[in-house]
């Protein structure tokens, strides 16, 4: 502790130093706007210091005293993001303008990139507040920003996944997927890199993960699994718990024995549930009760939202409007997920709650088609529920 203490005191030593003799030499050279950035440079790092103010107004006159000085603009523009957002995003679009005057595209549109970023960021609040209005204002002026922003895209894609509109997000994503493609020189995947570990990749990553849980909303589950698997290919690691859908796309497939294979193995929780739809489905429904029962106890809110989801259809069934083991019309399904939301919205009590029902409700969405299709599920549901309300 004694030589960190030392090291400490001996840099900031040194970096007094340095101040000093910069303040000395703008003494003899005022107009020189590398001492000016320097300087700022310095002063702007010393944070809880008085010195940062003198530190921007150093960067401020290195941008006075030399029109097309890139540096202290991209410095500035960083210092101003948090508490003046739009004059950041002015300096880093008169930045941008510069570099691209120089020939430096890709410096260019990496800093407008990250301005855009900024605004994305405030988008991407708006839309977990369900403030869907505003998160569209913010997407747009994000790509007003940068038109290849690819989270942008992402934001206005997620709108439309929740309004059910999956062939517009579907035409969205492939244009954010085609963007961040295009960034990276046209190659799917680059070597080297740490797709999800770095936090540039993440966009790319959500696009490609949107656009498979769009392809099974549409039914498409071979062009599903294919994003999927790229996705794993990508990052090993799965941040994105993509592993956890295999099992479901293969059971959409009628692929019963990797469905099987994979819910196995990464079928813990809620795709305990569709685990068990499978084992029923295959005449083993002594196995698909005990694992129902102990998946029902870990997240009793599924079950409730899918008795409710799934009893609307037994009424269209009863009035003729809906065939059992048939895909539901999309108007039938939004109902019916909308009005179990609404039915089981008072039983939110607490965060956890309500990350609960909202999981539940996303269960539901992806998967009570599945139950659907399956004779008898809904009975099979009530007695492992066995008389829970």
């Amino acid at each position: 502790m004694k030589n960190q203490g030392n090291a400490e005191g001996s840099w900031e030593i040194a970096e007094k130093k340095k101040i000093a003799e910069l303040r000395k030499a703008l003494k003899d050279k005022p107009r020189d706007p590398y001492l000016h950035y320097e300087l700022g440079k310095l002063l702007l790092g010393r944070w809880g210091s008085k010195e940062r103010e003198w530190g921007i107004k150093h960067l401020e006159q290195a941008v006075k005293l030399k029109k097309d000085f890139t540096e202290p603009l991209e410095l500035l523009a960083n210092d101003f993001i948090e508490s003046d957002q739009k004059k950041a995003i002015r300096l880093y679009k008169k930045a941008a303008d510069l570099y691209r005057k120089q020939g430096n595209e890709k410096k260019a549109d990496e800093l407008l990139n990250s301005a855009a970023m900024w605004v994305v960021y405030d988008g991407w609040e708006f839309l977990d507040a369900g403030d869907t209005v505003m998160a569209k204002k913010k997407a747009q002026r994000a790509l007003h920003i940068y038109s290849s922003s690819v989270d942008a895209r992402n934001i206005l894609a997620s709108i439309h996944m929740g309004r059910f509109e999956f062939e517009d997000a579907e035409r969205i994503y492939k244009e954010a997927i085609a963007e961040a493609v295009s960034q990276q020189g046209g190659r799917v995947k680059l070597k080297g890199r740490s797709y999800w570990g770095e936090i540039e990749t993440r966009p790319y990553m959500r696009a490609r993960h949107g656009l498979g849980l769009c392809f099974m909303h549409l039914g498409k589950y071979k062009e599903a699994l294919g994003e999927f698997k790229t996705l794993l290919q990508l990052n090993p690691n799965d941040n994105q718990g993509i592993r956890f859908l295999l099992g479901d796309v293969y059971s959409y497939m009628k692929d019963l024995k990797n469905a099987e294979k994979y819910y196995k193995k990464y079928g813990e929780h809620q795709g305990a549930y569709n685990h068990a739809l499978l084992l029923y489905s295959k005449d083993r429904k002594k196995e698909a009760l005990k694992l129902l029962r102990r998946s029902i106890k870990e997240l009793p809110l599924f079950a409730l939202m899918l008795k409710s989801y799934l009893g609307m259809f037994n009424v269209g069934q009863e009035r003729g409007f809906y065939t059992h083991r048939q895909s539901p019309a999309l108007l039938m399904h939004r109902n019916a997920l909308v009005k179990a939301w609404n039915k089981h919205a008072a039983t939110v009590k607490d965060y956890k709650t309500k990350y609960d029902l909202e999981s539940a409700y996303d269960f539901c969405d992806l998967s009570g088609p599945l139950w659907l299709k399956e004779k008898g599920s809904y009975g099979l549901l009530l007695e492992g529920m066995g008389g829970i309300t």
